[in-house]
C-alpha cells in the first residue's frame, strides 16, 4: 500500500465494512465519521424544555502528524482543532463547552530530550494562543520509531437545537453552490519540507523566500475563517489536509453525493510553494494542505469579501453540481478528478530516502539571527 491515508476503496472494504459487520454499536458511529471526516458527534439528552429543545452531546476529532520539525505536535493539535470546529459548524452547534486536547507523542530512542522539550514548548504556546488546553500529553520513547509520531484528540461538550434527543451528524453540501477555498494550497507541506531542507533550498532561492516558506506554520489554524463562514451562513465546511486540495475536493464531493467543477487557475497558491515543489518535483495540488478550508456557500463572492475584511485571503474556485462528475477545468481542457492516492509529502520523504539525502532539519530562528547579525 502507498504511504498516507488508505484509498477510498480500501478504507470502505477493510475498515468501515469490517467495523460495522462485527459490532452493532459501532455501526451507528460509522454512519457519521469516515473517510475525510475525522470527527464525530455523540448524541446526548435534552437539557432544556420549551419551544426550542436543546441537546447536550460530545464532539470529538482527531489528527496525526509525523516528522522532525519542531512544530510536529502543533500540526497535529491544530489539525484536530480544525476538524472539531468544522464538525460542530456542520452540526449547527449552538456552543462548545469544556474543550480540551489529549496528545500522544512517540519519539525515537536517539532523540535528545531538548528536542522533545522544544516540541512541547511550541505546542503549549499554541494551545495558549488557541484557547484549547492540552489536558494530557503522553510521550513514549520507542526503539522502532525513526521519527516523532503525534496523535491529538480534541473533545468538547456541544449544545444544539434538536428533536427527540437526535443530533444530526452534519449538514449536507448541496448542488449548485459556490466552493470557496481559504488561504493557499500546500501550506503545511511547504512548511515541513522547507524547515527540513532549509540549507538546500537557500542554495537556489533567496533567503527571504525560503524563510517565508518555513514560516507557513503561522497559517495552520482555520478557526478564524470558520467563524466568519458560519456567521455568513455557509452551508458546509471541509478541512483540507492529506491529499492536498485535490484530495479534499474529492472527499468533499464523495461525502455529500455531489459533483463539482473547479477552475484550476482560480485555486490560490503561493509562489513559495511553487518553488519548493518545483525543486523536489512535487505536485502542489496534492501536497499536505493543513490550514485551508473548502466552504460550500450560496454566495461565494460575498463570503470572500467578508473573509478579506477579517484578514483571511480566499477565492471562489468552482461550484458543486448534480451527479457524481468531479471535473477540473484548465482553460479549455477538462479532466476528471481522481481519488486521492497518498500525499506528496510522502513522495518527498521517499525521494530523500532513495537519494541518500538526510536533511536533519534546521532551527530557522538560528538562521534568522545569523542573517540579522
Amino acid at each position: 500500500m502507498n504511504c498516507g491515508k488508505l484509498t477510498e476503496s480500501i478504507y470502505e472494504r477493510s475498515v468501515v465494512k469490517v467495523v460495522k459487520t462485527n459490532s452493532t454499536e459501532n455501526r451507528k458511529f460509522y454512519d457519521g465519521a469516515g473517510l475525510g471526516a475525522d470527527c464525530a458527534i455523540l448524541t446526548g439528552s435534552k437539557v432544556l424544555g420549551g419551544m426550542d429543545e436543546i441537546c447536550a452531546g460530545i464532539v470529538s476529532g482527531q489528527a496525526s502528524a509525523f516528522g522532525r520539525d519542531s512544530k510536529v505536535i502543533v500540526r497535529a493539535y491544530l489539525a484536530a482543532v480544525n476538524q472539531v470546529i468544522a464538525c460542530s459548524a456542520n452540526g449547527e452547534a449552538l456552543g462548545l463547552h469544556y474543550v480540551y486536547a489529549n496528545v500522544t507523542v512517540m519519539v525515537p530512542a536517539k532523540m535528545r530530550e531538548i528536542k522533545v522539550r522544544d516540541m512541547i514548548v511550541e505546542a503549549s504556546v499554541q494551545a495558549e494562543e488557541t484557547g484549547i488546553p492540552i489536558m494530557s500529553c503522553s510521550v513514549e520513547v520507542l526503539q522502532a520509531a525513526s521519527e516523532p509520531i503525534v496523535t491529538c484528540v480534541v473533545n468538547a461538550g456541544m449544545e444544539k437545537k434538536c428533536e427527540d434527543n437526535l443530533v444530526p451528524f452534519e449538514k449536507q453540501a448541496l448542488a449548485d453552490k459556490d466552493i470557496v477555498m481559504t488561504k493557499w494550497i500546500g501550506l503545511e507541506g511547504t512548511a515541513v519540507i522547507t524547515q527540513r531542507s532549509y540549507e538546500r533550498l537557500c542554495k537556489r532561492y533567496p533567503a527571504d523566500l525560503v524563510g517565508e516558506a518555513a514560516d507557513f506554520y503561522k497559517y495552520l489554524s482555520a478557526v478564524p475563517e470558520a467563524a466568519t463562514a458560519v456567521k455568513s451562513g455557509a452551508d458546509y465546511l471541509y478541512v483540507v489536509r492529506e491529499g492536498g486540495v485535490f484530495g479534499g475536493l474529492w472527499e468533499l464531493a464523495a461525502a455529500n453525493g455531489v459533483g463539482l467543477v473547479v477552475d484550476l487557475k482560480r485555486i490560490p497558491v503561493r509562489q513559495e510553494t511553487i518553488e519548493v515543489c518545483e525543486f523536489f518535483d512535487l505536485n502542489p495540488y496534492e501536497l499536505l494542505a493543513g490550514g485551508s478550508l473548502l466552504i460550500v456557500t450560496p454566495n461565494g463572492g460575498e463570503l470572500v469579501r467578508k473573509l478579506a475584511d477579517s484578514g483571511v485571503p480566499a477565492a471562489v474556485i468552482g461550484r458543486t453540481t448534480q451527479g457524481n462528475d468531479r471535473i477540473i477545468r484548465h482553460g479549455e481542457e477538462l479532466r476528471f478528478l481522481e481519488p486521492a492516492n497518498g500525499d506528496q509529502i510522502h513522495t518527498y520523504f521517499q525521494k530523500q530516502e532513495n537519494g541518500g539525502i538526510d536533511d536533519e532539519g534546521t532551527d530557522i530562528s538560528d538562521h534568522r539571527e545569523e542573517q540579522q547579525n
